[in-house]
């Protein structure tokens, strides 16, 4: 019972880091997440928000960049998935006033993600936000 509860909770948390369908978490979101949903990433202008926030702070930067998560590694244990992925994304639409400059990047991150009732109900995203910048060659400040 045990291993299937986990083995269940990493293929949610790949389905929800790997935007599985039509490559939208936005719609995952709602179906994946608990509605007291609470996402903490220190890269994000607001580092703690709720589920409608992270819905439309991640809908702005994957329109910006046109994102794709690669999951790399899935540990499980009690209530927790922790994940190593790759992101990588196209700077195609504007992001903090900077327009468009159609450079590439590819960094690295990790997740923990707490499950309740089968569903994310929180999660603590660390990546290279720095790093993304730097490889798109200084197209925003380095305050951002």
């Amino acid at each position: 019972m045990v291993l299937d509860q986990l083995i269940g909770h990493k293929a949610t948390a790949r389905r929800f880091l790997e935007e599985d369908r039509d490559g939208d978490r936005v719609a995952e979101y709602g179906e994946l997440c608990t509605p007291d949903y609470v996402e903490h990433d220190p890269a994000m202008p607001r580092e703690s928000v709720g589920l409608a926030d992270a819905r439309e702070t991640y809908r702005g930067v994957a329109a910006a960049f046109g994102l794709r998560h690669s999951v790399e590694q899935l540990v499980a244990e009690g209530d927790l998935v922790c994940a190593r992925f790759t992101v990588r994304g196209r700077h195609v639409g504007e992001y903090q006033g900077s327009a468009p400059t159609g450079r590439t990047f590819e960094v690295t991150g990790q997740v923990t993600l707490r499950f309740r009732d089968e569903k994310i109900a929180e999660s603590w995203f660390n990546w290279d936000m720095q790093g993304m910048l730097e490889q798109l060659n200084g197209a925003f400040a380095a305050s951002d």
